[in-house]
């Protein structure tokens, strides 16, 4: 049985002497191309658009039925839409290249490819501005990044490669060789931290480059004195241990710490340390420290003191001292004999022993000490506010010159108030005497002056008999009170007889909280307590070079009390002293 099949007409359209002429639409044999456009003597020819299955199309210029001029092309595919010149059906000349992510070419093209020059924005902020080369950077160019950097030089395979420059938004550059995309060759690199790097690169790393620091001193651990200033210096080295010369600008900073003591339960810091807490430092030497106050500046009052101390010292050594030995001993060396008088003077200076000791003046005659100032005022649990002295600058960073540094002239400043870890051993010191005056006393000490009469009454108050050691020290005050003391004890204790204990006492209010008198007053420390301390060494560069910093370093320094000087007193020559006062009467022209 046959079947008859009606045929579809593959074009649509005008036509001349049977060949498509005009406007018209042909359908390809294998359904997947489809045009619509321009014909002439039966080719594509003028304006038309092909039209693919998967939804690709070119709309534009055809020439003898080829896709050449001026055109549009949407790729299905990658979402891509150009704009340009064409040649044989391919990009090729001055077109722009819209990508789906949003990036945009614009330039010249070779055979489908962007070559030549061309600018690509492949963000608002990154953009190329060079030549290209089978789709890639080549040749010269600048390059800026979203992080705001931007590049000039030159390129290979889309990689900077050869001479350029590099300008980084935190206002570093390089200027030299790169390959890779990398520093590599002879180049200079001026750092936002103030570093300077000029040499050999490798791979994006100078080719000799600082990986620790050497602490360079006399001895290790250091040992100095109250007072003493000391030096220490810095080296940069590289992993075999040599020195970086080519090391310059890295910024070093030189601190002071000393041991961390955690505060106790109860104790004054314990309630308000979370808000004060400051993170401790760890050390190779088994414990943590924290911060202590180190200058490389001394005041100009401490510079005067000084300058005096000097000078009175000078006038001692050239006529004071006459007929005497001045010799020094060391800490912890005892002094003996009746002819050697030790005196420790923290600026190391001596006395004319010879002369007569004069008067100490009270604490309140004394305006330097008024922390002092509680004796002798009648209430013996008086205590005076403690005056403050404004500490010295703290040490300045230096940078390495030659992968060099060092400071001359560094010194341990006295401790602020309310240090953390002098304040938690004062503390334990106080424990431990309470502990030691129970011990004396008995339990439940109330911390009343050694020789009152304590009695405790139900409505709170504390019945002291005035016979006291209160009394015997205001006696030795004024003598003339203790010798009339002394002539009415016995008219007194024979009137006092039989008298009820009532009148011998008074009723005063409990003191909360008791003060104990052993306390210590608290004292303005006008130097650093002896002990250990701990210096640190660390690399501040900051941003980091090159993104890494190096390890700190670290040295036990201990601190002594200045040395004793001992001046030994010529032993009394009664003789030559009389053949002196008797020259001198006979020069005066007295009678023999």
């Amino acid at each position: 049985m046959a079947t008859n099949t009606a045929r579809r007409e593959p074009y649509i359209g005008e036509k001349r002497n049977f060949k498509r002429e005009g406007y018209g639409v042909y359908v390809y044999e294998n359904q997947y191309f489809r045009y619509e456009g321009e014909w002439k003597n039966g080719k594509k020819h003028g304006h038309g658009k092909l039209l693919m299955k998967d939804g690709t199309y070119y709309e534009g210029q055809f020439v003898n039925g080829e896709i050449n001029g001026h055109g549009f092309k949407y790729f299905s595919f990658s979402h891509c839409k150009y704009t340009g010149q064409f040649l044989d059906g391919e990009m090729h000349g001055y077109g722009v290249m819209q990508y789906k992510d949003g990036s945009i070419y614009e330039g010249h093209w070779h055979k489908n490819k962007k070559q030549g020059f061309g600018v690509l924005r492949t963000s608002s902020k990154a953009v190329y501005e060079g030549t290209f080369s089978g789709h890639q950077r080549n040749g010269e160019g600048s390059q800026t990044y979203d992080n705001g950097d931007r590049y000039e030089g030159y390129w290979v395979m889309d990689k900077r490669h050869g001479h350029g420059e590099l300008y980084c938004a935190d206002f570093s550059y390089y200027v030299g060789q790169f390959a890779e995309d990398m520093f590599h060759g002879e180049g200079k690199m001026q750092h936002a931290s103030g570093m300077l790097y000029f040499g050999q690169w490798l791979h994006g790393f100078p080719s000799r480059l600082a990986t620790k620091l050497k602490l360079i001193v006399e001895e290790s651990p250091l040992v100095i004195r109250q007072g003493q200033p000391f030096k220490i210096a810095v080296k940069c080295l590289d992993d075999e241990d040599n020195e970086v010369e080519e090391d310059q600008g890295r910024e070093i900073q030189v601190m002071a710490g000393f041991k961390y003591i955690p505060p106790k339960q109860g104790s004054v810091l314990f309630d308000m340390i979370e808000d004060v807490e400051e993170k401790p430092i760890p050390t190779p030497f088994g414990y943590e420290v924290v911060s202590y106050p180190l200058t490389d500046q001394l005041s100009e009052e401490e510079v005067t003191a000084e300058d005096d101390k000097g000078e009175k010292s000078a006038r001692d050594d050239d006529g004071e001292g006459e007929g005497g030995d001045i010799a020094e001993a060391g800490e912890g060396e005892e002094e003996g004999g009746k002819e050697v008088t030790g005196l420790s003077m923290e600026d190391g200076t001596a006395t004319d022993l010879m002369q007569p000791p004069e008067p100490a003046a009270s604490p309140s005659q004394d305006p330097a000490n008024t922390e002092l100032a509680t004796e002798g005022t009648g209430n013996p649990c008086a205590i005076t506010p403690v005056e403050t002295t404004p500490l010295p600058p703290p040490v300045s960073t230096r940078r390495t010159e030659g992968g060099y540094v060092e400071w001359n002239n560094l010194q341990l400043s006295p401790p602020p108030p309310l240090y953390r870890p002098f304040v938690a051993l004062d503390e334990d010191k106080k424990s431990n005497k309470k502990l030691s005056l129970k011990d004396k006393f008995g339990k439940g000490s109330t911390g009343v002056p050694e020789g009152c009469e304590v009695d405790v009454t139900p409505a709170g108050s504390t019945l002291v008999a005035w016979e006291s050691k209160v009394s015997k020290l205001s006696s030795v005050d004024n003598p003339s009170k203790q010798a009339r003391s002394r002539k009415g004890s016995t008219s007194k204790s024979k009137s006092k007889k039989g008298s009820k204990v009532k009148d011998q006492e008074e009723l005063i209010p409990t003191p909360e909280p008791v003060l104990e008198l052993d306390e210590e007053t608290p004292k303005i420390e006008t130097v650093a307590r002896p002990g250990e301390y701990v210096l640190m060494v660390q690399d501040v560069t900051n941003p980091p070079f090159l993104g890494t910093r190096l390890e700190p370093v670290f040295l036990m320094l201990k601190l002594k009390r200045p040395k004793k000087i001992i001046v030994k007193k010529p032993k009394w020559d009664t003789q030559r002293h009389i053949v002196a006062a008797m020259q001198a009467r006979y020069s005066s022209g007295g009678d023999p």
